[in-house]
């Protein structure tokens, strides 16, 4: 039967060939370890896994309020999967092994188990369709699945699925972009490139603009390296690329621009560092963490006679100009948004690789002895010169051992092609290069994965233990929530670094890690209320500082600290407690809507420092409008009764010359008041270190400053740190130069906190179902405005008493609505931005599409 149908004799091979690659990670599955990165992956790739197939399989696909703060994961999370095409097919699969109650509820746990499974099933068909399209392009069976074999399974392959899954659906993407180019020059037919087009713009907006590049750079190829008879104009050719692109575009809208708009409304500094054109250090032939070139593509490179083979031109040309490509950071910039240089888009290499060597193989035995010498003695050259290039270069048996004896093996094997002009001669090289190519896989996966990338740590133990899913936790969560029947509140709680911690654990808290969040949250972070997060990093937002104020605004109800940890916001009492955690409630939360008489305009209080920012929240509402708004009141400014003393240190002119190991400046407060409260501590420290991160304190809150050099680096140096109220604040960092400006101090007494907390709230219902909220207000006190913890984004909408009315950003990042004296009836509701009309062009791009095609066909 699978002679007569060899579709499915290949996808079998494939998938054969694809259990073979993942020998080490399948055998890692059987003692209880997983195939994915202990950073990202477990903190990102898991955890958004999780969440979006919970919100899937319960009907909402837009929005969360269990992700940070709340955010529109169909387009904040296109970056990952809730777009993926990959993960869409997975969804039904394990529902379907749910309800029939074949496993339990999918938790981070399942899905860490499931990953290496479902990677082989995605590697499977990479082989499948790059077999298929080397099929398409004349090139024999046993040729074409060599060179899917040297595509797939490379270790950029693996390296994606390990540390960011996503990644790796763009191998099943490209080979089909290149058979839908290769319909158009050879059949005229855009069907398959139309296909193509629409699945890489609706699966990954980012990987649409990678495939756009590598798409572009096979057509400008294509155009000048004819593989085919067929006459018609490059400029016809063009412009079916064109209308075909913008069709396809059309299609895959709904999801690409909604995806867009997020990232565009991201927020991450731009990178400052000098991207140079020229790095050719990265070892492609020995030891690179992207691409390995197969030995015998680097020799195929040298048999020059190859090279009247179209074909083989065509892609041996384009695995040149990628080689070179990849020697230039400034080229990953360009592949990376013109951001920090990224090598991502390598994979291209490798497909130019698989297509060179399928097209070569076949031509061994027609090559002479002194084309063969030549291309040997030229690839040894190669080999030699990286070795001597490569100061870092070390030789030992698994990795250089690996490369090395591949290459003799290879040169070995193709030698006696040449000299006995066989095709079992040929079989033989086909033989040894996919075998190789199974060890390097392995190889790859036990050394540049498992132990250079402590992916080894990832385990069963490690996901259900204290330092990720901690059982003490659990069980204070468990008890938080049986006593508390309230709709909305959050709770402070992240284990070490992991900032998606309220995911995987279930519960809604006030921390966020991904590479796009929304761009008005992170400002009310880093510039509006200038929250230390105790870690300075990127695309991540996490705790209020333990300030009191923000912690009421936001539904901050309960924080989980160490038993240890005393530095508590004020009005939080203790209420749990287990072995080594306690649990407090803040007694003086503030409803999840309030509505406000006096507004504050935003720009004014720029000026202004953070605690009257957060003063103006609690008194009325603050609002991004040109209108005059209320005066602004500024209390506490205690700077002028503070005095310095320095410790271990010089400090003159706002320079802070650090000369003990630590050492700083102490702000001596010489009349203290009496009382609770707590200090605002305002300033700008700039560390003149090039490239040396630092620990900064302030009495007994500690805080990570990142090095100059570094990616992560937020270059916001405007800090405000809160701490109790005392006689003496004191700054420490690490000895060396800071410039350390603008040092302010105020003092914060809460009583206007606790006069607002003490207000009746005017919420009589409630109900938050994901992408809708409605709240019945009673405004007893003819408020002019109501503000609800919802942050702001363009896809919300409003209704006040069923009439549609404008969403304002109110409070800096959050949502707000105009109300009438007496009961308001609020429905908010979200839908990823400029939906709607995204999903119209999709729907009319592929009735067109339809209609298109057709009548080319009638043609």
């Amino acid at each position: 039967m699978l002679k007569k149908h060899p579709f499915w004799r290949l996808l079998l091979v494939s998938f054969a060939l694809a259990i073979l690659a993942h020998g080490v990670f399948l055998y890692q599955w059987t003692q209880g370890q997983y195939m994915t990165g202990i950073n990202d992956g477990l903190s990102q790739m898991m955890p958004f896994k999780h969440l979006l197939y919970e919100q899937y399989t319960n009907g909402e696909f837009f929005y969360s309020f269990d992700f940070g703060l709340g955010a529109g994961t169909f387009s904040e999370l296109a970056y990952y999967f809730s777009t993926s095409i990959v993960f869409l097919l997975t969804i039904p699969f394990v529902w379907l092994m749910e309800v029939s109650g074949f496993i339990d509820k999918p938790d981070v746990l399942f899905w860490a188990n499931a990953a290496v499974f479902i990677s082989i099933i995605r590697m499977s068909f990479v082989l499948f369709i790059t077999a298929r399209v080397f099929i398409y392009m004349k090139i024999p069976y046993w040729p074409s699945l060599l060179g899917a074999s040297v595509y797939a399974l490379s270790g950029m392959y693996f390296r994606h699925v390990v540390y960011w899954e996503f990644f790796a659906d763009a191998f099943l993407w490209l080979p089909l972009l290149v058979l839908g180019i290769e319909k158009i020059f050879r059949e005229q037919k855009p069907g398959w490139f139309l296909v193509a087009i629409s699945i890489s713009f609706f699966d990954n907006f980012y990987f649409a603009y990678i495939n756009f590049l590598l798409t572009g750079i096979y057509i400008l190829f294509r155009l000048f390296i004819p593989l085919d008879d067929v006459a018609q104009s490059r400029k016809k050719r063009l412009l079916t690329f064109l209308t075909t692109g913008i069709i396809g575009f059309g299609i895959g809208a709904a999801a690409f621009i909604p995806a867009v708009y997020a990232y565009l409304n991201n927020h991450r500094p731009s990178f400052q560092q000098e991207i140079p054109i020229l790095d050719p250090f990265d070892n492609i032939i020995y030891t690179s963490r992207y691409i390995i070139l197969p030995a015998l593509f680097v020799l195929f490179l040298f048999i020059f006679r190859f090279y009247r083979n179209r074909t083989f031109r065509l892609f041996a040309l384009i695995g040149i100009t990628g080689i070179l490509l990849h020697l230039s950071p400034l080229v990953s910039s360009a592949f990376n948004g013109f951001s920090a240089p990224q090598y991502r888009w390598e994979y291209f290499i490798s497909f130019a690789a698989a297509g060179a060597i399928a097209s070569g193989i076949g031509m061994l035995t027609k090559i002479s002895r002194r084309s063969f010498f030549l291309a040997a003695g030229l690839t040894g050259v190669i080999y030699g010169i990286y070795a001597l290039l490569d100061p870092a270069l070390e030789y030992d048996w698994m990795e250089t051992g690996l490369v090395l004896g591949g290459l003799l093996l290879t040169i070995a094997a193709v030698w006696g092609a040449v000299q006995f002009r066989k095709t079992s001669a040929i079989n033989v090289v086909g033989t040894i290069l996919l075998i190789w190519l199974i060890a390097f896989a392995n190889f790859y996966q036990s050394e540049k994965i498992l132990e250079m990338g402590d992916v080894a740590q990832v385990s069963k133990e490690l996901i259900t233990s204290e330092d990720y899913d901690n059982p003490e936790i659990r069980g204070l969560l468990e008890q938080i929530h049986s006593r508390d029947n309230d709709e909305m509140y959050r709770i402070e709680w992240m284990q070490g670094v992991r900032n998606n911690t309220p995911i995987v654990q279930d519960f809604q808290g006030l921390s966020a890690y991904s590479s796009i969040l929304n761009k008005n949250l992170l400002y009310f972070y880093l510039y509006d209320m200038e929250i230390d997060m105790q870690r300075e990093s990127v695309s991540r937002y996490a705790t209020l500082g333990n300030r009191a104020n923000l912690f009421s605004l936001a539904r901050g109800k309960y924080i989980i600290r160490p038993t240890d940890d005393n530095n508590i916001p004020y009005g939080f009492k203790e209420i749990l407690a287990s072995e080594n955690y306690k649990v407090y409630e803040n007694e003086n939360v503030l409803p999840f809507a309030r509505g406000a008489k006096e507004f504050y305009q935003e720009d004014k209080l720029s000026m202004h420092p953070p605690l009257v920012r957060e003063h103006a929240m609690l008194n009325g509402i603050v609002l991004n409008t040109e209108e005059e708004g209320s005066p602004i009141q500024v209390t506490g400014d205690i700077t002028s009764k503070f005095t310095i003393e320095e410790k271990m240190a010089s400090y003159d002119d706002g320079i802070l010359e650090v000369t003990g190991e630590t050492g700083g400046i102490d702000l001596v407060w010489e009349d203290p008041t009496d009382g609770p409260g707590d200090l605002y501590v305002s300033f700008n420290l700039v560390n003149t270190a090039e490239d040396e991160g630092f620990n900064l304190s302030v009495n007994d809150y500690v805080t990570s400053r990142k090095s100059n050099q570094s990616v992560y680096k937020t270059y916001v140096d405007d800090l405000t740190i809160r701490v109790p109220s005392q006689e003496r604040v004191r700054i420490r960092v690490p000895e060396g130069r800071y410039f350390l400006t603008e040092i302010q101090l105020f003092e914060e007494d809460y009583e206007t906190l606790e006069n607002e907390a003490a207000e009746p709230s005017g919420i009589q219902k409630l109900e938050i179902d994901g992408s809708r909220v409605e709240i019945l207000y009673d405004n007893t006190a003819n408020d002019d405005y109501l503000s609800a913890v919802i942050p702001y984004e363009i896809g919300w909408s409003a209704k006040v008493n069923g009439v549609e009315t404008d969403v304002l950003k109110a409070n800096y990042a959050f949502v707000g609505v105009p109300i009438k004296e007496g009961k308001n009836r609020i429905v908010f509701t979200y839908r990823p931005p400029f939906f709607v009309p995204s999903l119209i062009l999709s729907m009319v791009s592929f009735f067109f599409a339809i209609f298109w095609i057709f009548r080319r066909k009638s043609a």
